[in-house]
């Protein structure tokens, strides 16, 4: 192998070069996408005894560069005894990483063990583990049970079973799916609030706890409620049943329920709550990177947490943390990467949540709809414009159904032709109209908009 000069440092996922992981070698190497998982493993190392095995950890999206993985697997894996590679994606998603941490294991005679990073067994992913197959499981029951004590446990099972260092292990201990974070004194109207179990598990909860203490500065009362994944039956189940009463759901779990193989939107659970679903954002990504970035989150970001969440009819909000290195782990020599809350970005999300609660205690008929229609510029042939569409069409049964709702629309044109003389008797953007002006707004004004 051919060191070429390398980036020094640490945790920076806008690095495009290729980064030198500063690390010794250890008996034990972690290999994780998951910063819960190092967050969880930088607690649990503090309780073991000091002639305990020494371990490493690293963050995968560290090792992407092919010379980063071998760099890293000469210096660390050559040396390692035990090799535990946690994956999220498969094989494809770090094939070469995947090549050359099987080349090290045969070369040295190190323990392999390759795990999914998720529940979803993966059995060709599996297939390329060194230790037996019920070992691995073992090792993967402990990774989906989490928490530290199930960490502390899981690296004393894998020192008496691989490194001859026996210990007092208990096996994987079952945690909750799904739980209730907190309690919080009641308020006017209450606020669901969804995260994942694994920010709960690791103590990666700051921005949890942000979230519930400004809509208890607005009389909301937050109902934070941990889960493993949404897709869970059982989970569902608990989560409806947490969930009564709620005015309001902020959910900041990624991607869809919604299967975009299927022609119907698998969404029962949006639609027994039948509440308004946000969709709170927790970057990927530093608050130095999206601030440098025209367009703000990165496309990992923008898939997971907006694109995918909207298939689901989730309203997107804003992304209201960033991801920053809480400590540099002397122990696993290795960054503690942690969610940092963003103070206006979360008091956009409160303020949104307490408007949307009060007007769902607005009685219907007191409630106001705006319908806001396409108004081109050239002339008025373009106004209410859609591709392929009948919008003038389509706003009549919207405002149809809304008068059955109980909404007070007023008097409904009875025509897509009375509709569009309805709306092109006021302001248009054709620059022959020619009627009476009512409104204005100084130029001053509308520019302060933008």
């Amino acid at each position: 192998m051919h060191r070429l000069a390398t980036i020094p440092g640490g945790w920076n996922p806008s690095t495009d070069g290729v980064i030198f992981v500063e690390q010794q070698p250890a008996p034990i190497v972690v290999i994780t996408a998951a910063d819960t998982d190092i967050q969880t493993f930088a607690a649990a190392v503090t309780q073991l005894p000091t002639d305990f095995p020494e371990l490493r950890v690293v963050n995968l999206l560290q090792l992407q560069q092919q010379l980063t993985i071998d760099t890293y697997a000469e210096d660390v894996l050559a040396k390692a005894k035990v090799i535990i590679v946690r994956l999220i994606g498969g094989q494809s998603y770090w094939s070469y990483g995947l090549e050359v941490v099987q080349e090290t294991a045969l070369a040295t005679g190190a323990t392999l063990i390759i795990i999914p990073g998720d529940e979803r067994p993966d059995p060709t992913l599996i297939s390329h583990s060194t230790a037996s197959l019920a070992l691995v499981n073992q090792v993967w029951q402990y990774f989906i049970e989490a928490g530290v004590e199930n960490y502390q446990n899981l690296l004393k099972f894998v020192a008496t079973q691989f490194l001859y260092h026996p210990t007092n292990y208990q096996p994987p201990q079952p945690v909750p799916r799904i739980g209730i974070y907190a309690d919080y004194p009641r308020g006017q109207s209450g606020v669901g609030i969804i995260f994942y179990r694994a920010h709960y598990l690791s103590g990666n909860t700051a921005v949890i706890d942000a979230l519930c203490q400004a809509l208890v500065a607005r009389n909301l009362t937050p109902i934070p409620i941990f889960v493993s994944s949404l897709k869970e039956p059982d989970v569902q189940s608990e989560l409806i049943r947490y969930c009564r009463g709620v005015d309001v759901l902020l959910n900041t779990t990624s991607f869809s329920l919604a299967s975009l193989e299927t022609d119907t939107p698998q969404v029962d659970l949006w639609e027994t709550l039948n509440v308004p679903v946000f969709q709170v954002v927790f970057s990927a990504s530093t608050r130095e990177v999206w601030e440098a970035s025209i367009q703000g989150l990165t496309p990992r970001d923008m898939a997971m947490n907006i694109a995918l969440p909207e298939v689901d009819g989730r309203i997107i909000t804003r992304a209201v943390s960033f991801k920053a290195v809480q400590t540099q782990n002397t122990s696993l020599q290795t960054d503690v990467v942690v969610y940092e809350p963003e103070e206006s970005r979360i008091n956009f999300v409160a303020d949104l949540a307490a408007k949307w609660s009060k007007l769902r205690q607005t009685p219907i008929e007191e409630r106001k709809v705006a319908l806001i229609l396409a108004n081109y510029p050239n002339r008025n042939g373009r106004l209410a414009n859609g591709v392929g569409l009948d919008t003038p069409a389509s706003c009549l049964e919207i405002l149809k159904a809304l008068s059955l709702a109980g909404y007070n629309v007023g008097a409904i044109p009875e025509t897509s032709d009375e509709l569009m003389q309805v709306l092109t008797a006021g302001v248009t953007n054709d620059p022959e109209w020619q009627g009476t002006m009512r409104q204005s707004l100084a130029v001053a004004d509308y520019q302060s908009h933008f």
